[in-house]
């Protein structure tokens, strides 16, 4: 059995075209993002040092990601709503609007928290995509506390504990909704 399978019954809208979207979806998940040739790219579209061309790297990043976290979630909607709602009528974009989007609510609620976290965070990629002191992001000014010759621990710290409060603050407000994202889709009856 391949690591790729598809659980039976696990497409809502069964095409020849699944597999491979789904092999694309891991590959993008497994494999490491280049930097010298993303960077390329940026400078041809005229993104790079822009912070739409950031955002579009993490739209990028995080895709695959979401993918899997949607696509797990949407499995374990019952088809028997589907097929209650076209039996009275409904169009399929009547049955993804009026039924499956409105339970869609925590693993989005899920899907923004991790991903808005996972931005706020990030160091790397600011640091390559956007260099400069004109693009300074909060993650960057850590890097401005600590020299070759001299550090200045107590600036750091408190950076430190500056950026913390954010994400703990969210965490705290958007727990219960985190949990029931992360594990709806974990589980098959």
């Amino acid at each position: 059995m391949r690591f790729w399978r598809i659980a039976p019954n696990a497409e809502r809208r069964p095409s020849a075209w699944n597999k491979l979207i789904y092999a694309a979806v891991l590959a993008g998940f497994m494999i490491p993002p280049a930097i010298v040739p993303t960077i390329w790219v940026l400078h041809l579209l005229g993104l790079f040092k822009t912070l739409s061309g950031m955002i579009l790297i993490q739209v990028a990043y995080g895709l695959s990601f979401s993918i899997l976290l949607y696509r797990s979630f949407i499995a374990t909607i019952p088809r028997e709503l589907d097929e209650a709602a076209i039996v009275d009528g409904a169009k399929p974009l009547q049955v993804f609007f009026k039924i499956i989007l409105p339970l869609l609510k925590p693993v989005t609620i899920t899907n923004v928290v991790i991903q808005s976290i996972g931005i706020f965070n990030d160091f790397t990629n600011p640091l390559y995509y956007l260099p400069g002191r004109d693009n300074v992001t909060v993650q960057l000014t850590l890097y401005n506390f600590m020299s070759q010759f001299q550090s200045q621990f107590n600036l750091l710290f408190m950076n430190i504990l500056l950026i913390t409060i954010p994400p703990f603050l969210v965490f705290l407000f958007f727990n219960k909704q985190i949990v029931a994202g992360m594990t709806a889709g974990a589980v098959k009856g």
